[in-house]
């Protein structure tokens, strides 16, 4: 018997088919999955909002172009278009925790405390959500997205997260379970940003964007990025595009081993000829 097969129309936003309009607002249609609008509000990737609309890290499709809900740690302001947005979370030793219950073969839950590593800082309701867990205890390891957790407000309280999938195996009490946060809770511009030298990029802002204000931030497809090393196409022998320590852009991944932080490739130049263009093809998160 064939098993059957669901589209779920809400999540759809317009025409999917070949003339991939939206029939209402004649713009380009949307794929949103898996999200919803947590207040029934809508917003485009041109709009910013102090309102949280979408679950951090929700993701829209718009055309061939990928974005994901993300939030400003701080300004990310004119010309915001010359540089690319970076995560500013970090992973420390105060990322690792504790386990105060053990888990069970198919249970999706565990409630951590404080590790060796010191005071974990305090976070709402839900604010794990879209990172994930760790836990490498005992010769066990489970990788997990976290899917809701409980406010926690530092030593010595606790926190219970809540995972996508079974742990599959047993963690003892006092087990290591280490938090990384999802890379669009604290996002970015380069040049502000404490960690600009050793934060990787994840997207470009598609618009500037005000402190604590939350936006959709585009991972993947056709953008255009102002360098300010060497144009793409303009180096002989680049096709690739890199991000580099101050935030730039450039064609070169020139690095020096053990001396210089090394480029990160972001994509590849759209076109072609020895011009030089700002026009990229994002690859970083489809």
């Amino acid at each position: 018997m064939q098993a059957k097969s669901r589209l779920y129309g809400r999540r759809i936003k317009g025409d999917i088919g070949p003339i991939n309009l939206d029939p209402k607002s004649r713009l380009p249609g949307r794929i949103m999955a898996p999200c919803v609008s947590l207040t029934g509000a809508d917003q485009y990737y041109d709009e910013e909002s102090l309102t949280r609309h979408f679950t951090i890290g929700s993701r829209m499709q718009v055309d061939d172009r990928v974005y994901y809900y993300s939030q400003a740690v701080a300004a990310i302001v004119y010309p915001y278009h010359f540089h690319m947005a970076v995560s500013t979370d970090q992973v420390l030793v105060i990322n690792d925790m504790r386990s105060t219950t053990a888990t069970t073969i198919l249970g999706t839950q565990v409630t951590l405390e404080d590790g060796p590593g010191g005071p974990f800082p305090a976070f709402a309701a839900d604010a794990l959500v879209g990172g994930y867990v760790e836990c490498n205890a005992a010769g066990l390891f489970a990788w997990r997205r976290i899917v809701a957790n409980t406010q926690y407000t530092g030593t010595p309280a606790t926190v219970t997260i809540t995972v996508d999938r079974p742990f599959r195996a047993v963690f003892a009490i006092d087990s290591q379970f280490s938090i990384h946060f999802s890379i669009y809770r604290q996002v970015a511009d380069p040049v502000t940003a404490a960690l600009a030298g050793f934060a990787p990029a994840i997207g470009v802002p598609p618009i500037p964007v005000q402190i604590n204000y939350f936006f959709w931030l585009q991972t993947y497809g056709p953008c255009w990025i102002g360098p300010t090393g060497a144009f793409p196409l303009s180096v002989a022998n680049f096709y690739d595009v890199y991000y580099h320590v101050a935030g730039e852009t450039n064609s070169s991944a020139g690095e020096v081993i053990g001396t210089t932080v090394s480029p990160q490739r972001v994509g590849h130049v759209m076109g072609s000829g020895n011009y030089g263009s700002g026009a990229v093809f994002l690859e970083l998160s489809a």
